[in-house]
């Protein structure tokens, strides 16, 4: 594998893990008063509890279905969704096609519209600098590529508008009972529809997702969500049907509400991402 596929599939990677561990959040439980809800009303609990959520933990894998065969990774990652997106992740595990990627653990760190990441292999890029910055809005003007769109999905697909996509669902309903890392939840499981999950969001977070489940060829969304008390989600579980495969993502939350503290590696450890790709612009 080249070095250049391997930074282009960690950072694509990255940008897909991003996007996915912000849109998240759901939640679920009883009204709090010993009130039983239904399912559905479930989710519109969850929907205005979503919203108040600024910080969370995520265990996160992903499986994406690709013309090279399956894409796997595993992440542990803390967000802050407010005032503004930034978080830290471990990428331990990837795969391709059933083979592990000669990349090591990936950490990554996103603030200010810049990514960071650390690697042994990109240390080898970069004069033995162990990090590597990508700003993303250099990065759009040089290669014409809008990563910053990417990341705006983000930011703009908080856990209230993921949740409120599950509010679409026509079919959800109550499993039953389970414990998710020592804590009482419930679980739902149910589907929704592309459209009928656009449906439910602003004009500008739909146009900005329609784009990507269009690429992927997506139609149908399906999900187990475990929530508890709180209606806050402590697992979730997504599956999306695509003509390559599908694509599942299981996200277990913890930690909601703990100082997340996000910062730049010092500066002097930090290498241009355009050293890995002799001065041009990645694609060319």
């Amino acid at each position: 594998m080249s070095r250049r596929f391997a930074v282009g599939t960690a950072v694509g990677a990255t940008l897909v893990l991003s996007l996915t561990g912000c849109l998240g959040d759901s939640g679920g439980g009883s009204a709090g008063g010993g009130v039983q809800l239904s399912a559905a009303q479930v989710l519109e609990k969850a929907s205005q509890k979503t919203g108040q959520v600024d910080t969370y933990k995520a265990d996160f894998t992903m499986n994406v279905g690709t013309q090279q065969g399956a894409m796997n990774m595993h992440a542990l990652g803390q967000f802050r969704l407010k005032p503004s997106l930034a978080f830290t992740m471990n990428v331990d595990k990837m795969s391709m096609g059933g083979q592990s990627m000669p990349i090591g653990a990936i950490q990554v760190v996103y603030l200010d519209k810049v990514i960071y990441m650390k690697s042994a292999q990109l240390s080898q890029a970069t004069g033995g600098k162990p990090w590597i910055k990508m700003d993303l809005d250099k990065q759009a003007q040089q290669s014409g590529f809008n990563l910053d769109a990417l990341m705006n999905q983000s930011q703009q697909v908080n856990p209230a508008e993921q949740t409120k996509m599950l509010t679409a669902s026509k079919d959800v309903k109550k499993i039953g009972e389970e414990t998710i890392n020592g804590v009482k939840t419930t679980h739902y499981s149910g589907s929704i529809t592309v459209a009928e999950a656009m449906n439910k969001l602003d004009a500008k977070t739909r146009q900005e997702l329609q784009k990507v489940y269009q690429q992927v060829g997506a139609k149908k969304i399906f999900f187990d969500l475990w929530a508890d008390g709180q209606q806050l989600p402590r697992k979730l579980t997504t599956k999306i049907d695509i003509p390559q495969g599908n694509t599942s993502n299981t996200i277990i939350y913890e930690d909601y509400g703990s100082p997340v503290n996000v910062s730049a590696p010092p500066a002097d450890q930090v290498g241009d991402f355009r050293g890995l790709t002799g001065g041009r612009t990645p694609g060319n």
